[in-house]
């Protein structure tokens, strides 16, 4: 039989700021350094791209430092209940990080895959140019990154929170 689709449930709690600072900080730097590196190898340093990426960068650093450092008292925030990240989450636990990467990852690489092919056909979809997509779309591999690592730290907070201070968004 069919099974019944789980609703999604939006909740809102009170959580400190720091471990979402430091998230941001100890992610930030290292991906700072490998977008530098990423940079230099494909020397790429002035085009659109790069910019955007520097400026979300340091805003995401920054804003890393201020949560950690200088922010005082509980922030809100909220979570999506029901989701498939969140039966992850509850699934596996220690296991989330690793596997929603890998899944992130595979992703990636049979997008980049799929859209090698669409371009140059199959003769055209050799190693070298692969890696060059690859290499393109390095920004989305900050993304997956960052979003599994965000989900993990959300979902470990929420379910660490005292029940008082969870409340359902409508």
């Amino acid at each position: 039989m069919l099974k019944k689709k789980s609703k999604k449930q939006q909740m809102e709690f009170s959580r400190s700021p720091k471990l979402s600072g430091k998230v941001n900080v100890c992610l930030g730097l290292p991906l700072t350094a490998l977008w530098l590196l990423r940079c230099w190898k494909i020397d790429c340093w002035y085009n659109g791209t790069t910019i955007l990426s520097y400026i979300v960068l340091l805003l995401m650093v920054g804003t890393g430092i201020y949560r950690w450092a200088f922010r005082k008292g509980a922030i809100s925030d909220t979570v999506t209940l029901g989701g498939f990240s969140n039966r992850m989450y509850l699934r596996y636990r220690q296991l989330y990080m690793p596997v929603g990467i890998a899944a992130g990852f595979l992703l990636i690489f049979v997008f980049t895959a799929l859209l090698t092919f669409i371009d140059d056909g199959i003769d055209g979809l050799t190693i070298q140019r692969l890696s060059e997509e690859l290499a393109t779309f390095g920004w989305m591999f900050i993304l997956v990154l960052y979003k599994v690592l965000k989900s993990y730290v959300d979902f470990y907070e929420y379910y660490r929170s005292p029940e008082a201070s969870r409340k359902k968004v409508d």
